[in-house]
């Protein structure tokens, strides 16, 4: 799995280390084009340990794409562990990147059990109380709810009837719970044991789709 590191110094060395440099000009339209581009940067780069970004489009969401190139990482092999991007301002970058630092933990959390049965992602997501997750099961009515009090509110209620949804609602608490959002999330899951055929792209997207209200915020 690649890291992500930010560098303030121009040119193509880091830590006095030459790198190969990949100059990005074009921002992507969404999700999935951030993940083809991350394929393609690992698939012809793969054989370094370090590389070198430098955006010149400020449309170009450097977050977005470290998450890219994380899950890439873990889609693809190769022998890259770093990537550097070069920002004008070093705090400013490591500041707006922690909220998807606590997205990429999530994110690693849930593809680790991507593959595995309903029975095992309901078992395990029912262990998220340490996050300080507040954690019921009615097993009369086969649900589990999960509520995250970052705040009373704004307060969000959400549903899920698959292991495949409950996976994306497990990547969501886990990344505001850990990004310290002020917001209440309740999360009722109704444990249904019928596996479902999704991508990780799929999932990415959904994830993506819900928590950027609060993390590009």
């Amino acid at each position: 799995m690649i890291d992500i590191a930010f560098d303030v110094h121009e040119g193509n060395t880091f830590c006095n280390n030459e790198c190969p440099v990949i100059v990005i000009d074009k921002a992507p339209n969404d999700w999935l084009e951030y993940m083809r581009k991350a394929e393609k940067v690992i698939n012809h780069y793969g054989e370094n340990k370090t590389i070198i970004l430098q955006i010149n489009n400020p449309q170009f969401s450097i977050n977005k794409f470290s998450l890219a190139l994380f899950v890439a990482s873990i889609k693809l092999p190769s022998k890259l562990e770093l990537a550097v991007f070069k920002v004008k301002d070093l705090e400013e970058a490591r500041e707006a990147y922690k909220p998807y630092l606590a997205l990429t933990i999530a994110v690693k959390y849930v593809l680790q059990l991507f593959n595995e049965t309903p029975e095992v992602i309901y078992k395990n997501i029912s262990g998220l109380g340490y996050l300080g997750l507040s954690i019921t099961t009615d097993y009369i009515e086969n649900t589990m709810t999960l509520v995250y009090e970052g705040a009373q509110e704004p307060s969000y209620h959400f549903e899920t009837d698959n292991a495949f949804d409950a996976l994306v609602m497990a990547a969501v608490l886990k990344t505001v719970s850990l990004a310290q959002v002020k917001a209440k999330f309740e999360v009722k899951m109704v444990l249904n044991s019928t596996p479902q055929k999704r991508t990780i792209d799929d999932l990415m997207a959904q994830i993506l789709k819900i928590v950027s209200a609060w993390i590009d915020a």
